[in-house]
């Protein structure tokens, strides 16, 4: 593991944990009647749900309180309160964990973050609804398929795509360089990106012109041979 990895591990830690913590777990209204024959009462997977996140952020809180009192101790930095900023900061330190000279610890914190990343990032799409690109995963050993995440409420569109299988994850800069064909839905950001107008011109254009479409408002994607079907000196800006 180097440490340019670990630290980008370590970000993307603190990033699932923001959303981890963020996620709506309250127990449906007593009265609510469930799906006749259902295995679960109503309110009782919400209950189940937050008992596990409530773990699984603490298991992270207390990992990251012990590193930051590692570096506090050891390297003199002065350590964030917040969880995420701890993890980030650990971050920036990586190669202090990763060349310890205990090699328990440097062994045990590869593990740790290995197997916290992984609850997390399971955690963190419950939060996500999903677009299928259609495209395989580059991964030869892989059978899985890119996804496209839609942003939830308040958040900004993230124009990455992710194996739903092994969790390989290609940024724009990467697949937007791919043949045409490959990729099928884009977002209304990348679309303007692509024409070279505002958001709000995509919207106008794609509603005139009935172009394809996936999910509604802020969170709708676009066909890609629909959007580059358009020029730019036809869209109104």
């Amino acid at each position: 593991m180097s440490t340019l990895d670990t630290r980008d591990d370590l970000r993307e830690l603190a990033e699932h944990y923001e959303t981890v913590a963020s996620l709506d777990l309250t127990p449906e209204p007593s009265g609510v009647r469930g799906v006749p024959g259902s295995r679960v009462p109503p309110g009782a997977q919400q209950i189940l749900d937050a008992d596990e996140v409530g773990r699984v952020l603490t298991a992270v809180d207390d990992w990251a309180e012990f590193c930051a009192h590692v570096l506090v101790d050891e390297q003199e930095v002065t350590a964030p309160h917040s969880t995420p900023a701890r993890l980030r900061e650990v971050g920036e330190h990586a190669a202090h964990f990763l060349d310890h000279e205990d090699q328990m610890l440097a062994l045990a914190f590869g593990d740790d973050l290995h197997e916290h990343l992984k609850a997390m990032r399971r955690l963190s799409k419950r939060a996500l609804r999903f677009v299928r690109t259609g495209m395989a995963c580059q991964d030869p050993t892989c059978a899985g398929q890119y996804v496209s995440a839609l942003p939830r409420a308040g958040q900004q569109a993230d124009d990455a795509i992710t194996c739903e299988r092994c969790g390989h994850r290609v940024p724009h800069s990467v697949w937007s360089s791919w043949p045409r064909a490959r990729v099928e839905w884009i977002t209304a950001e990348h679309a303007g990106r692509i024409l070279d107008v505002s958001v709000a011109a995509v919207w106008q254009r794609a509603k005139r012109e009935r172009w394809r479409r996936q999910g509604s408002g802020r969170e709708v994607r676009y066909h890609v041979q629909d959007v580059r079907g358009v020029g730019v000196s036809q869209v109104a800006v």
